[in-house]
């Protein structure tokens, strides 16, 4: 009784600690239990919003839902999610609520999902810059390597690979460049507001804080922004003590599931993985990995069945072997006396330890 007091609590803080672009309502986890179709698409939008923000990419909300579903289920099957049922969803956001609402408490607990938006998401009122300890001469810092494997010239272009290699060092250049640029502005507006910070500590002003000088109109925004981060910090800690009451509610979902019959094995409903072809256009990653995993999938599938085989054959060998075996030993224990059974386990154990 405790545990259905505590889960809208524990439900409702998980949604106010995700980001407010990417928030739920706590009423859509609950339809989700029931595979209502109305909660199907806030959760393929979420889903979407969440995996953009993982990876690093832009996005927005009227981006065709058709989009947004293949660049999740690609999203997924390259960070390890392996149930099959979720790939077979239609593309049209129709159906699949409670697939959605696995697979998005399983990325809850597989990335940290929550700890890493609060760290990528928080608001930086100081100065943070990374430290460099690369060699100042880099053009002496790599040697060129030519040299390849044998065979490989006939497959590879080296030109091509050497112009890869170019244009990787050009970039990493750059990118040194103009980190180097960042910590000589850095320096310059520490060094202008040294002595003015009130903590003499610190001493000097971060960037934020010389930027809030130069325009006081910026203060309410960036006060708002804290104001956010603060309430997801309180819905987050919130989230830590209730825990443990949406796990256990997420048991109940998946036993409601399997009496209902829709867990299946790998073996009886094998992924398409084809299907994650259509959305290589949204992941250059997927695009180069779907061959390698219908191949793999093939020759997986086929080790399965020969283990199988092979575990079978050594079963019934090991059984007809030992058989005759164990039945003498027993008909010599059911003569022997009882101390004399007793002095054959001690001198047995007695093996052992030596």
């Amino acid at each position: 009784m405790r545990r259905c007091r505590a889960l809208p609590a524990a439900v409702g803080a998980l949604c106010r600690a995700l980001p407010p672009r990417a928030r739920l309502a706590p009423d859509v986890l609950r339809r989700a239990r029931f595979d209502r179709p109305q909660a199907t698409l806030d959760f393929w939008r979420l889903l979407y919003a969440l995996l953009k923000q993982i990876h690093g990419g832009e996005w927005t909300e009227s981006d065709a839902i058709d989009t947004q579903i293949r660049f999740v289920k690609s999203a997924l099957w390259y960070h390890g999610y392996g149930r099959p049922e979720l790939y077979q969803l239609p593309s049209d956001g129709s159906a699949g609520s409670r697939e959605l609402l696995l697979a998005f408490s399983w990325l809850l607990h597989r990335v940290n999902l929550l700890e890493w938006l609060l760290a990528r998401n928080r608001v930086k009122t100081g100065d943070e810059t990374s430290v460099c300890t690369c060699e100042d001469d880099l053009s002496h810092s790599q040697k060129d390597t030519t040299e390849m494997a044998p065979g490989l010239e006939d497959r590879v272009d080296v030109r091509y690979l050497q112009w890869l290699n170019g244009k990787l060092r050009f970039q990493w250049r750059s990118l040194h460049a103009q980190h180097q640029e960042q910590c000589k502005l850095l320096h310059k507006i520490h060094l202008f507001t040294s002595g003015s910070h009130t903590d003499q500590a610190l001493g000097h002003f971060s960037v934020t804080e010389t930027d809030l000088i130069r325009r006081p109109e910026n203060y309410n925004q960036l006060l708002q922004h804290l104001e956010l981060e603060t309430m997801q910090l309180e819905a987050f800690l919130e989230w830590k003590q209730l825990e443990a009451v949406y796990w256990q509610w997420m048991e109940t979902v998946l036993d409601n599931m399997a009496e209902e019959g829709s867990l299946r094995t790998v073996r009886d409903a094998p992924v398409e993985t084809s299907r994650l072809q259509e959305g290589a256009t949204c992941c250059p990653w997927a695009e180069s990995m779907t061959v390698q995993i219908d191949r793999l999938s093939g020759e997986m599938t086929a080790l399965h069945s020969q283990l199988q085989e092979l575990v079978a054959r050594r079963r019934s060998a090991w059984c007809q072997k030992y058989s005759s075996e164990v039945k003498r030993w027993q008909s010599k224990l059911l003569l022997l006396k009882p101390e004399e059974q007793i002095v054959q386990k001690i001198s047995r154990q007695q093996g052992t330890f030596s």
